[in-house]
């Protein structure tokens, strides 16, 4: 009996073995064919990595209870915000995928490339926000306008380095822009909406190259040529590009840095036309920003506290047109405000998140209101979000924000310049998860 049951496992092992031969072989001969086809990417090869997030929320605003979604943008309702613009609303924000190939740590010939895809909601404001992208109709009255789209892209661009000095990396293609403290990703951030400076003050995108250089532990700086303001291409008769770049200071320790960026654009921005004060603003002068940023995380308080600043200035000569008259009157205008964040981390679980800021923008240049063009205009803001990491690689916030500002600007509904403050209050559910 011994004898046949060693009999029969040999049988067995011979055959699993043999069986174990021939799916390596078909699994080979599949991949070849797949491969051969053009359609087959395996991310742990040649060190590609697969990453992103599922952002999904609830908002709920006490303005005046109605949706402010119009074609997939913010409507007057909602103009300071950048994402939130939905009252008593579940939302998809975005799904991001990215695939990318770093560059190693060895200071050697390298290349690599990098690419961002969102969907959902935030894609389809991120789109109008990118005129080099974004498709475009023609209304009734035979103005161009942007539609936004489901699908995004954030950025795609190849990456090389020169081993020269301690290394010169490029980046050629599409790339966030180098201003501001806050970034488009939505876990990224101490808060869950995005603020004022974010949405009103910079610019987001660019394409064009961009050159990085690291001098020391302490010194690093990036510079860039790039189409124009916000990934725009010129809309003049010839190319003007803008140039951009961004030092950064890194205290000794690594607890502590500055960032100073700027974008200078010889043609700002392409015209639109303003509904409500019955103009067209076409900004075709230079335009410059200048940006300032700060982190530090005190050693006393041991990893728990982070406090933040951002400062924003911003200039920009643009032409008012009366479409009627058809004469242009030029203007030279100004936005600037400040922002101070703060975030501490009472356990592993929970911790609380505070951002405070202001925005000033002369004759409603960059926020618009429905009084007269001359109208200047001061906008306050404060957030405080708490956060929850209950479960592995989910991110949990409940946020209450505040903006205070002219009646008009705030709640569309009201139409008029009255001069009196006005103030739109917003809470929020906010569920990340990053992979």
């Amino acid at each position: 009996m011994k004898n046949i049951l060693k009999a029969l496992s040999a049988v067995a092992l011979t055959s699993t073995v043999a069986f174990a031969g021939e799916a390596a072989k078909d699994v080979k001969d599949l991949k070849k064919v797949i491969e051969d086809h053009g359609i087959y990417v395996e991310t742990d090869q040649k060190g590609i990595k697969l990453s992103g997030y599922v952002d999904t929320s609830w908002t709920y605003q006490f303005a005046n209870g109605k949706n402010s979604r119009e074609n997939g943008a913010a409507s007057t309702e909602n103009r300071l915000r950048q994402f939130d613009v939905d009252h008593n609303d579940f939302n998809i924000n975005a799904v991001k995928l990215t695939l990318e190939k770093e560059l190693p740590d060895e200071n050697k010939l390298a290349a690599g490339f990098r690419v961002d895809l969102m969907f959902g909601e935030d894609a389809k404001i991120l789109a109008v926000s990118d005129p080099g992208l974004a498709p475009i109709y023609r209304d009734e009255g035979g103005r161009d306008n942007i539609l936004g789209d489901s699908i995004y892209l954030e950025q795609a661009y190849v990456q090389f380095r020169v081993p020269v000095g301690n290394g010169l990396d490029f980046k050629f293609g599409k790339f966030v822009t180098l201003l501001g403290y806050e970034v488009i990703e939505s876990p990224a951030n101490l808060n869950f909406s995005r603020g004022l400076l974010f949405t009103n003050a910079i610019p987001l995108t660019h394409t064009g190259v961009l050159a990085s250089y690291k001098f020391n532990d302490t010194v690093d700086a990036q510079f860039g040529v790039v189409n124009g303001w916000n990934n725009s291409d010129s809309h003049a008769d010839s190319f003007a590009p803008a140039i951009t770049g961004r030092l950064n200071i890194t205290a000794p320790g690594g607890n502590a840095n500055i960032a100073q960026s700027f974008i200078y654009a010889v043609d700002g921005a392409p015209q639109a036309y303003d509904q409500a004060l019955g103009i067209l603003l076409e900004q075709n002068e230079p335009t410059f920003v200048y940006d300032i940023w700060g982190n530090w995380a005190p050693k006393f308080a041991n990893d728990k506290l982070l406090l933040g600043f951002n400062l924003v200035y911003g200039r920009g000569d643009h032409a008012l047109i009366d479409p009627v008259a058809i004469f242009g009157v030029a203007r030279r205008e100004e936005w600037y405000g400040a922002a101070l964040y703060a975030k501490y981390q009472f356990t592993k679980v929970f911790s609380l998140a505070g951002r405070l800021e202001w925005l000033h923008s002369d004759n409603s240049y960059k926020i618009v209101t429905q009084g007269p063009i001359e109208t200047s205009s001061d906008i306050y803001s404060a957030t405080i979000t708490a956060g929850f990491d209950i479960w592995e690689n989910l991110l949990t916030r409940l946020e209450y924000r505040a903006d205070f500002g002219p009646h008009d600007i705030l709640d569309a509904s009201g139409g008029s310049n009255d001069g009196n403050l006005g103030v739109q209050h917003q809470v929020a559910v906010n569920f990340v998860y990053s992979f």
